[in-house]
């Protein structure tokens, strides 16, 4: 590494062997270490490698000392509050055998002293009044996914003297080569303002919400009782959230069933078709709550045409229409968006109505798709992201299936820009 700026070398001089090494070439050390519970664990070897600190407003940073590896030593014969969870993890889609090496329970995901920081704070929360218990755990749980495991990590940004520090990669169980441990104390007495400003905004208010923590299959709502629904559903194989939600789930005590997941996963069996059944049954109970003039917006995202037939005949079997179709612009894109190799840019909106669905064109998909294309590339730079959602917008409206997936949509804008610098269009 190297620094003023900062930079990460691709290899190094081993003082060994004196060759010049490829860092993506190296194996990972491991080492057989005891974890918070005093079991062994086989685990990918970590080194303190830096510190950093703040004393009033002004931030500083070192190198290690004796005193931190003492500590950290102390620490490690620390035990664990009785309430902590020792719990497994329940893998799924997410598993990666290099970076989750040793990844098997709960507490691995945390250094020692996060785990049992994370630990005596619930333990704490009980020790408040009832009525503001659910609140507590609310605060605490709120930090704790993004910002008390190995999963906090910094980026490297060009030009910058230091990494940044940011919190853990949303929609994955992703730990980097660089983890951070964060203070979680200060974390969540800073994370506190954000609830007592929320708080002090909604002070006095006489607005009522009701908030009904059940399936979506069967909600307890009268039938034609609701003005407006706004949904939005999980996106297929796009983002396994019972998976994920295990790292605050556990420490409610209660994890999401996932044998009622909306989602394709081959883990647990699910393909596209009992995905769509599922869905199916969601919409008719939307159907069934919506008034008759009522309209729903649905948010949806995938980059497979499969998935959005799947939406579309769940839709379309309870009674529902698309009346419109648009694109929701994000301020910043996922993680998901920004890796994968075929991603969508923008989610597509769709408003539905209570009417029968009909299809109000003789044109194929292909031939939607090349009018959308056409239509969008007079002298501007092609988006191909942006442009397959609004695609697929204009196929739903038009009662339209979508059969082309987003790679095959790609290769025909690609294919058009490049006509149009053929033709010299700037």
């Amino acid at each position: 590494m190297k620094t003023q700026p900062l930079e990460m070398s691709e290899s190094y001089h081993c003082a060994g062997c004196r060759k010049q090494v490829v860092i993506k070439a190296c194996e990972r050390v491991t080492e057989t270490i005891l974890d918070a519970f005093g079991r062994e664990q086989l685990t990918k070897k970590r080194v303190l490698a830096r510190v950093h600190g703040r004393c009033g407003k002004s931030k500083w940073q070192r190198p290690p000392t004796d005193e931190d590896r003492a500590l950290l030593i102390r620490i490690g014969k620390v035990k664990p509050p009785k309430s902590a969870p020792n719990a497994e993890i329940q893998w799924g889609e997410l598993h990666r055998a290099g970076y989750h090496l040793g990844i098997e329970k709960l507490h691995h995901f945390y250094t020692k002293r996060n785990f049992i920081a994370i630990a005596t704070l619930m333990e704490l929360v009980n020790e408040f009044p009832e009525s503001v218990r659910e609140a507590l755990r609310l605060l605490v749980l709120s930090y704790n996914a993004s910002h008390s495991t190995l999963m906090t990590r910094v980026v490297l940004k060009k030009g910058q003297s230091d990494f940044v520090l940011t919190s853990a990669q949303s929609g994955v169980l992703y730990i980097s080569g660089l983890p951070v441990e964060k203070n979680i104390i200060e974390g969540v007495r800073r994370k506190s303002k954000a609830f007592i400003d929320s708080f002090k905004l909604l002070h006095g208010s006489q607005s009522r919400v009701t908030v009904h923590n059940v399936s979506s299959e069967a909600m307890p709502l009268e039938a034609a009782s609701v003005d407006y629904i706004f949904t939005d559903p999980p996106f297929g194989d796009y983002i396994p959230y019972a998976e994920i939600n295990q790292i605050n789930e556990i420490w409610l005590g209660r994890s999401t069933d996932r044998s009622r997941e909306v989602i394709v996963s081959p883990s647990q069996a699910k393909s596209v078709t009992e995905y769509g059944a599922m869905m199916g049954s969601v919409f008719k109970e939307l159907a069934r709550v919506l008034k008759p003039k009522g309209v729903a917006t649905v948010v949806f995202h995938s980059a497979h045409s499969e998935i959005w037939r799947a939406l579309a005949l769940a839709y379309t079997e309870a009674g529902f229409a698309v009346e419109a179709a648009n694109v929701l612009d994000k301020i910043q894109a996922s993680f998901k968006q920004i890796v994968a190799t075929v991603s969508v840019k923008g989610d597509p909106l769709l408003l539905l109505s209570k009417r029968t669905a009909k299809v109000t064109t003789t044109r194929s998909s292909s031939e939607i798709a090349a009018e959308v294309i056409r239509s969008l590339s007079n002298g501007t730079q092609l988006d191909p992201q942006r442009l397959y959602s609004q695609f697929v917008g204009r196929c739903l409206e038009l009662g339209r299936n979508v059969d082309i997936d987003a790679r095959t949509f790609y290769e025909l804008a690609q294919a058009q820009e490049r006509r149009n610098e053929g033709f010299g269009v700037l």
